[in-house]
């Protein structure tokens, strides 16, 4: 998933739990595997990937209320709205984040370019 990097400070810091997009993955919260679902962040504008937290599901803005999902994703009300463009928007859950030590370049995760907003990718078992 690409993000910038004033939203990754805040997902950082626990002061944003919710990462909104206008798409979610399969299923949602509660639903069987593959949840909670692993998400790799790449930080806009650095090149790499600097970190992963888990979603715990999603929700739709027809089931939050814009002003919940403004809390809860620091983004205004005004600006989601703006967003959305009368579409519904998707809120990730966000939990467990953590910034890695050494960023990690796309290559690493077989990509040559970031996502535009976020992509399902499969990462090679790593012998232990």
């Amino acid at each position: 998933m690409s993000i910038k990097p004033e939203w990754w400070k805040k997902i950082l810091a626990g002061e944003k739990t919710v990462e909104i997009r206008k798409t979610a993955p399969k299923g949602g919260a509660g639903e069987p595997k593959p949840w909670p679902l692993l998400v790799l962040v790449y930080v806009s504008g650095t090149g790499a990937v600097l970190g992963q937290f888990y979603c715990h599901g999603w929700a739709k803005s027809d089931f939050w209320p814009m002003s919940y999902m403004a809390s809860r994703s620091c983004v205004p009300v005004e600006d989601l709205e703006r967003y959305a463009d009368g579409k519904p928007l998707y809120g990730w859950i966000v939990g467990e984040a953590e910034a890695y030590d050494t960023p990690s370049p796309l290559a690493e995760f077989g990509m040559t370019r970031p996502p535009m907003s976020w992509q399902y990718i499969e990462i090679p078992e790593t012998e232990g």
